[in-house]
């Protein structure tokens, strides 16, 4: 990921936490936690409600998903390049490092051989 290519659903999500947080600092309100609004609209609710609620969940749980996937793959992908680049980078240093070494204490390398 770079700085010219900034991801886009990152993005989106910053700005929505953002609002979220800017108006849940406007609402002085207290609110109620996600239990008892749960709790209250399932005593409310009835079974053909509760049945289309858990159908609407589902399909946005497999629109998240069929979304969100392909990108967690392109992030993965790029950590991978990136740590593939960094190992070759950390072994040719390393063998480098052995053969300058090598190079400057000839006379171990003799009495070995």
């Amino acid at each position: 990921m770079t700085d010219k290519d900034p991801n886009q659903l990152i993005a989106r999500v910053d700005a929505l936490m953002k609002r979220q947080q800017e108006d849940s600092r406007r609402a002085g309100e207290e609110v109620p936690l996600l239990t008892e609004i749960v709790a209250h609209d399932e005593a409310a609710a009835t079974p053909e409600a509760a049945n289309a609620e858990k159908a609407l969940a589902e399909d946005i749980e497999r629109v998240l998903l069929v979304r969100l996937v392909p990108e967690v793959n392109k992030q993965i992908a790029s950590l991978r390049s990136e740590l593939e680049k960094g190992l070759r980078r950390s072994v040719r240093d390393a063998v480098e490092h052995a053969l300058a070494e090598r190079k400057a204490k000839p006379e171990n390398s003799e009495r070995k051989g």
